[in-house]
């Protein structure tokens, strides 16, 4: 979506009962959203004395969905489904994770990482925490509440998640499918992988694994680099993947040898995708 600004009196106007954006008077200018920095890509300006920021990241800091609509050349907020919510600090995310998590007290907060995301379109909004342990260690949480409001444990993965994507999700069969890039490996050994993941009436589903980048040289003269992507066609509701492989030079890194490239066609089946005959 193309970036759009707008002056800082309009969205006021568009979020003031929602929650408070503060601007400090120099340079650089701070977007404090609901008591938290938020730090869009493009930097906020004073153009013509006005404040200019990206709308965007201040609607998706509140729960909002944005569109661009490139047809009627504008820009679509939806925030109808969107509950109004208090976000926990990172310290009662800590509390959370040490009482319910399988490692309780070794886990290493200083890499922990979390968002509040609707990924059920239910009236809560689940947390979702990752923390970054070393090279291919991590871990990786999603938090629900239950009927008594509190927030209990869905999942907990040995994950190591490199990025994760909760704003662009895949919609299928009534599912909302999202993006995590974890990472594994070992001596030699480097794999990133991509998952897409969703809840489905509190529980943790995966519907489909890939690679996107694989480089081995465990094995002298055998050396390898798989490198890999997927496309959802959601107008024909399939999910195509490929993989590109070729041997390495001694050096681990220059290709050698002729590339093979595999291509594969998924159908869902209503809870994951299955490879299409």
């Amino acid at each position: 979506m193309k970036t759009k600004w707008v002056p800082i009196v309009s969205v006021v106007i568009l979020v003031g009962i929602l929650a408070s954006v503060a601007f400090a008077d120099s340079s650089p200018i701070k977007l404090i959203v609901n008591g938290q920095e938020i730090k869009p890509d493009v930097a906020p300006q004073i153009i013509n004395g006005r404040t200019m920021i990206p709308i965007r990241w201040v609607a998706e800091a509140l729960g909002a969905d944005v569109q661009w609509d490139e047809h009627a050349n504008a820009v679509r907020i939806n925030s109808s489904q969107c509950p109004i919510y208090k976000p926990l600090s990172k310290e009662q995310i800590e509390t959370i994770i040490q009482a319910q998590g399988k490692h309780k007290d070794s886990y290493y907060f200083d890499g922990l990482s979390y968002d509040f995301v609707n990924m059920d379109d239910d009236a809560d909004w689940e947390i979702v925490a990752k923390i970054d342990g070393a090279v291919h260690l991590g871990n990786f949480f999603i938090f629900d509440k239950d009927s008594s409001g509190d927030y209990k444990l869905i999942t907990e993965q040995e994950w190591k998640v490199e990025e994760w994507d909760f704003r662009n999700p895949i919609e299928i069969d009534g599912n909302k499918l999202f993006k995590l890039v974890t990472r594994t490996g070992g001596s030699g050994l480097d794999i990133f992988n991509a998952h897409l993941v969703y809840l489905k009436e509190s529980n943790f589903l995966e519907a489909w694994q890939g690679t996107l980048f694989e480089r081995s040289v465990m094995l002298s003269g055998a050396y390898y680099k798989k490198v890999g992507s997927y496309q959802f066609d959601a107008e024909g509701e399939r999910l195509y993947a490929w993989e590109t492989t070729c041997q390495l030079e001694r050096d681990g890194l220059t290709p050698k040898g002729e590339f093979t490239t595999t291509t594969t066609v998924y159908l869902f089946d209503g809870e994951k995708f299955i490879s299409e005959k």
